[in-house]
């Protein structure tokens, strides 16, 4: 081969590695969120330990729960700036996965209680909550997903209901039982029940007051005392690393 052919060779080589086609592409991960707040009783499941008290600053990694005891809750931040408000009695699970810095789905799964939101719109993906008997696809929106075992005397306290309250924004509420859907928007609130029925009306004050992520503030709201945590690293003298964690409440 003469040096021509090598040096068209070489070029040719070279112009296949940069090009999109010949890039290895980056591998899916599962989603990951933050506890940045947290309220008396709340555990977090782990495939390795089982339920573990969480803390301000755990990471919560996809298909990991989140459980709340009474009178208590946890304020929870995605990387997008999206939160959620996990109020009492109530347990969920994040679900999701991301490709780069591109979010390509998220899904927060309610077998009961309420859920407070506040979701960053993306160009792509359609944030999800769902339960036993509905799906809501969101998309920068700012609202509450609630799942009542036994109905809680919405609609009938022998099936289970779920509530979806839209405050500002839009989203798509099924009920996949009858697969029927609605569009939820503005001081609207969707109700879906274990029968297949599904309606959409005007939010009561109350449900308003339940749309978004604004952390009670008053004892009786929040039910105690908010835990607060922070680490840094450091070295001994030996120079190994060690964690100094403070905590505190107010």
């Amino acid at each position: 081969m003469n040096r021509k052919s090598i040096l068209f060779l070489i070029v040719v080589l070279s112009a296949l590695v940069v090009s999109p086609a010949w890039r290895t592409p980056q591998d899916k991960k599962d989603i990951a969120a933050y506890v940045i707040k947290v309220v008396k009783n709340v555990t977090k499941s782990s495939p390795a330990s089982g339920w573990t008290q969480a803390v301000p600053m755990d990471v919560l990694k996809g298909g990991q729960q989140v459980r709340t005891d009474e009178k208590s809750f946890a304020l929870i931040k995605f990387a997008d700036e999206t939160k959620l408000l996990v109020r009492e009695k109530t347990e969920v699970e994040i679900k999701g996965q991301i490709q780069g810095k591109q979010i390509l789905d998220r899904n927060v799964h309610t077998t009961r209680g309420n859920v407070g939101f506040d979701v960053k719109k993306q160009e792509k993906e359609a944030f999800r909550f769902s339960s036993p008997i509905s799906v809501a696809s969101i998309r920068g929106t700012v609202g509450f997903y609630e799942h009542v075992i036994g109905g809680g005397g919405y609609y009938s306290e022998e099936n289970d209901v779920d509530r979806l309250g839209i405050q500002s924004g839009l989203a798509t509420f099924t009920n996949v039982i009858s697969n029927q859907s609605v569009d939820v928007g503005n001081n609207q609130t969707g109700v879906a029940d274990g029968q297949g029925n599904l309606a959409v009306r005007v939010s009561t004050k109350q449900e308003t007051d339940e749309s978004g992520t604004d952390v009670p503030t008053t004892e009786g709201e929040a039910g105690g005392k908010i835990k607060h945590e922070l680490r840094f690293g450091a070295e001994d003298r030996a120079g190994n690393r060690k964690t100094i964690i403070i905590t505190w409440e107010e």
